[in-house]
């Protein structure tokens, strides 16, 4: 059986080792509990994200009865700006459980800190359930967006606490999956049952959060800097599936070693406290960099306002003829979009720690690129544009069965990219390009900038629905992907299957060959 290889580094007793960042040594396969307890790990701390996912998609089936005369608000329906707010506020939100989950993280570890995400998630089901203005809803909605904050501050580090290199793309995949996940169910659900009867069925989901993170055990790191060595070691065998003390291989030894003589090492140098020096370093400038740019580039290539306004979308993107036969439904078409994004998301999981981080952002965003400039081209050259089929240049020259299915074929394909990579390896690559020693606050600072960037798209996209039309706006995303592309290939190192120790210094070398190449 072939035997794997992973990158070890012991900072005490290998000084030539630290200062070739490489230290190979022969470990095993890894065990079937090791990975049966960190998957059973990544699923419990993923069910919250799972409800989370239903509040993302929950704006797309609502929006039809919100604006509709039969609305229970009192100020009647729903308009364009009144829209923009309830997708855009909780992103509001967001910003600032980002911030405070940052915080608790620190304080209390992170097992607690994502104890309390269930509050404000429970918080915005009520005020959905009793609230009746659009000011109440968009309460709601910050509240929510505090706890999706939160769940993408603190589960992407989690995940690299627990997990074994060489399964840590497939764990840090679950995120996405479960948020995926959680909007299709709030699709089919928004389409089947009443609007206040959907909140009663989700508030299962934290219930049942709460009660089984109870039971699983903080990260070996949140422990050791808390200084509580013995139970971090039990952490780490829970983990690695280690069943007692004489059951602890040399592998596992020096790996808790390791561990515990880098949290040492921060905690204890002469260094240790974070200052402002600590962000110019070159690994940490560019780290940092690469981090905000994949976040900002995350939610500004519009796949997150696709999957919120997308009974929308799809309602501008179908003929208006009267005329026109077999045209998918909005609140279908929707569901099958939000299907896809699941199908990629899943086949990202599959993928990311075998063929790598880089190549899946860059087949993403180029995929991204044709299906939006493909919808783009359908709507401003050959969707009908007034009720009269022969206004248009579809009813003589594309035949029925393109105009049916060609928007719905475009946006699955874009979502299906998206999903692959653009909506799933940021999470990942985040974790891993920033230096250990600012990796906390670098995670704040990236985080922080999906919730800034998600609140422009998703406050701006309906205005420029309603302004510049469906092409515009998809030609807009499409040459932002475009862009996206051409920096993922230039400065991006390949993160896959490496240590987080010496992936600083490669994102350095990068950036010094490109710009000794004159890029």
């Amino acid at each position: 059986m072939e035997i794997n290889r992973i990158v070890y580094c012991d900072l005490r007793r290998c000084d030539s080792c630290c200062a070739n960042q490489l230290c190979l040594r022969m470990q095993p396969p890894l065990s079937l509990l090791s990975v049966v307890n960190q998957i059973f790990g990544t699923l419990i701390i993923n069910l919250i994200a799972l409800a989370h996912g239903i509040t993302l998609g929950w704006v797309s089936p609502s929006l039809e009865y919100l604006s509709s005369n039969e609305t229970h608000l009192v100020g009647g329906p729903m308009t364009v700006e009144e829209t923009s707010w309830l997708g855009a506020s909780l992103c509001i939100g967001g910003m600032i459980g980002v911030t405070l989950y940052g915080y608790l993280a620190d304080l209390i570890g992170k097992r607690r800190a994502m104890q309390i995400i269930a509050i404000p998630h429970v918080a915005f089901w009520l005020c959905i359930i009793f609230g009746n203005s659009v000011l109440q809803l968009c309460i709601g909605r910050v509240l929510a967006g505090i706890a999706g904050g939160g769940i993408l501050r603190i589960v992407p580090l989690f995940v690299a606490d627990i997990a074994d290199p060489r399964i840590r793309g497939m764990l840090g995949s679950l995120l996405p999956v479960c948020l995926n996940l959680g909007t299709v169910l709030a699709f089919i659900l928004g389409s089947f049952v009443s609007f206040r009867t959907l909140p009663l069925i989700v508030l299962v989901l934290p219930a049942l959060f709460t009660l089984a993170i109870a039971f699983l055990p903080e990260t070996p790191p949140c422990l050791l800097r808390a200084y509580r060595t013995e139970k971090a070691e039990q952490s780490l065998m829970f983990y690695r599936g280690v069943r007692g003390h004489f059951a602890k291989s040399e592998c596992f030894r020096h790996e808790f070693q390791q561990l515990k003589d880098g949290i040492e090492l921060e905690t204890t140098a002469s260094d240790a406290t974070l200052s402002w020096k600590d962000f110019t370093t070159k690994p940490a400038r560019q780290g940092l960099l690469m981090g905000m740019f994949l976040m900002l580039l995350n939610q500004s290539s519009g796949s997150m306002a696709l999957i919120t306004y997308a009974s929308s979308i799809f309602e501008l993107a179908n003929p208006p003829s009267a005329t026109t036969v077999g045209v998918l439904p909005a609140s279908i078409s929707s569901i099958v979009l939000a299907t896809i994004q699941l199908l990629g998301t899943i086949i990202s999981l599959a993928l990311v720690d075998r063929v790598g981080r880089k190549l899946l952002l860059i087949v993403s965003c180029l995929g991204m690129t044709v299906g939006y400039l493909t919808l783009a081209g359908y709507v401003h050259f050959l969707l009908p544009t007034g009720s009269d089929p022969s206004d248009s240049v579809v009813s003589d020259t594309v035949p029925s069965i393109t105009s049916r299915l060609l928007p719905i074929c475009s946006l699955s394909f874009s979502i299906l990219l998206a999903s692959i990579g653009l909506l799933t390896v940021p999470f990942i690559v985040m974790a891993e390009v920033l230096p250990s020693k600012i990796r906390n606050i670098g995670s704040t600072i990236c985080t922080t900038i999906v919730a800034l960037s998600a609140f422009a798209v998703l406050k701006v996209f309906p205005v420029l629905l309603d302004t510049i039309g469906l092409a515009g706006t998809m030609a807009g995303v499409a040459v932002v992907c475009l862009v996206g592309a051409t920096v993922v290939i230039l400065f991006l190192p390949e993160t896959h299957g490496k240590s987080l120790v010496p992936i600083a210094a490669e994102v350095e070398q990068n950036s010094e060959r490109n710009r000794t190449e004159g890029v």
